[in-house]
């Protein structure tokens, strides 16, 4: 059935793209000598910017090629604008090897937007930098226009393939890269201009500072993606051990993830607390523990004793990279408690890391949650009503009240229950970084005494 709704969704952007093409090559003014050679140079460019997209996430890909694409139609306004388009992105996806349909439905809605930005451009009196200045209120509409139908179009195809909502997916969209757009405009007012005043040859020498930390910024993203990749790995053969709690650590990651964001932490603090959280048990691979974590039942003293030594464990192998020397005590804290009874140090309160604090709700919701051979999961508001029971015992009363809150428990429901259903939580999450944005879209209580919370985290 989705998939009836992607083809229908792309049928329709691929006709209302030659719609628009139809129109501008009957009712708009024929492009001049001179316009037809600024599409020619922009299709090159328009290739080589496209050629450096990177995935962002299974559906969708970042790309800079929103540059050449609206410099073109600000210096060529017209059909030579939409051809250049069209045929850089037709290229690219080639290039790329897309599946037909991710191939027809990119170009058509590249087109499709740029001549929806274009209309209105010069609706509102915007012409050719050819024979004049841009003006400031057509270009801003020209850019906005552009940007918010090539992100509505890229939401409707990746909500209809995954069961989100096309609002929910279009709003975090925008919302994610409105700063980054609005500091793109002065390059795509730069290109166009040099274009016009300094002819080709100037402006490609002015472009390839910029195409080149592009791709210095895709090499750097693609070498972050692999290190994930590789630990989300490691984590998974050491679960791999304990058939029980398979898939744990990347729970509790995706918990503590949300958790954090939901009590303000900055991004950056987020993202090493997520790191922190899938390491958490990465000490339980030492062999002492191998047969504890095969063990379907409640755990005896003596196990309960030797089990207490993980987080210590984890520490020590967390500490031998250097990257991580500000997780480490994170990781050995996370069965630490508010009121100074866990474990292995007996801190509490403040002395407690922020991020172990995180992990140790995004933990016990984990461990509440998973049904055992002894015990059935949890319901989600039982668990809530649990992590406010201990607020201020086992949890950090500041982070557990910030989380029950009707708001945030809705967020973090909805975590628990993809990750229960294993359905990870599309976005359109797009990464940027250096000088030049890629910002456009394309389809591409249990107490801490307890040996129950312990065996099963």
């Amino acid at each position: 059935m989705s998939q009836q709704r992607v083809l229908r969704i792309v049928e329709t952007v691929a006709a209302g793209a030659l719609v628009v093409l139809a129109a501008f090559a009957a009712l708009g003014e024929p492009p001049t000598t001179s316009e037809w050679r600024a599409a020619a140079f922009f299709t090159v460019f328009g290739v080589l910017a496209a050629a450096l997209t990177y995935n962002t996430s299974k559906s969708t890909a970042g790309t800079i090629s929103f540059l050449p694409f609206l410099s073109v139609a600000l210096v060529s306004p017209n059909l030579a604008a939409l051809l250049a388009v069209l045929m850089s992105t037709l290229l690219a996806e080639i290039v790329h090897r897309r599946p037909p349909l991710k191939l027809v439905f990119n170009t058509a809605q590249h087109t499709f937007s740029v001549a929806v930005g274009i209309a209105l451009y010069l609706a509102v009196g915007g012409e050719s930098v050819l024979t004049g200045a841009p003006q400031i209120l057509p270009f801003v509409l020209l850019v906005a226009t552009y940007f918010i139908v090539n992100k509505l179009a890229v939401s409707t195809v990746v909500a209809a393939s995954s069961g989100s909502g096309t609002l929910q997916l279009w709003i975090k969209s925008i919302g994610g890269s409105a700063l980054y757009d609005a500091l793109s405009m002065p390059l795509i007012i730069f290109f166009a201009i040099a274009y016009a005043r300094l002819g080709p040859g100037w402006t490609a020498i002015l472009a390839l500072p910029m195409l080149g930390i592009r791709q210095l910024y895709r090499t750097v993203y693609a070498l972050e993606k692999v290190n994930e990749e590789l630990l989300q790995l490691m984590v998974a053969s050491i679960e791999a051990r304990d058939p029980y709690t398979s898939g744990h650590s990347q729970r509790v990651a995706r918990y503590a993830r949300v958790i954090a964001k939901e009590v303000g932490l900055p991004p950056r603090q987020i993202e090493r607390v997520e790191i922190a959280a899938l390491l958490h048990d990465v000490g339980k691979i030492h062999e002492e523990f191998a047969h504890i974590l095969r063990k379907p039942g409640r755990l005896s003293d003596e196990e309960f004793a030797m089990m207490k030594l993980h987080p210590i464990r984890s520490a020590e192998l967390v500490a031998k990279v250097s990257h991580f020397a500000d997780l480490v005590a994170p990781v050995r804290a996370h069965h630490e408690a508010w009121n100074g009874a866990g474990y292995p140090d007996q801190l509490a309160g403040q002395s407690i890391p922020l991020a172990a604090r995180v992990i140790a709700i995004a933990d016990t919701i984990d461990a509440m949650t998973t049904s055992r051979p002894y015990r059935e999961g949890l319901s989600l508001e039982k668990v809530r009503a649990e992590i406010a029971a201990e607020s201020g015992r086992q949890f950090d009363p500041a982070l557990a009240d910030a989380i029950t809150t009707q708001r945030a428990w809705s967020a973090i429901s909805e975590t628990i229950l993809r990750a229960q259903l294993d359905l990870p939580a599309t976005e359109l999450r797009l990464t940027y970084g250096g000088l030049v944005p890629g910002n456009t879209g394309e389809f591409v209580a249990l107490g801490v005494g307890s040996k129950d919370v312990v065996h099963a985290a």
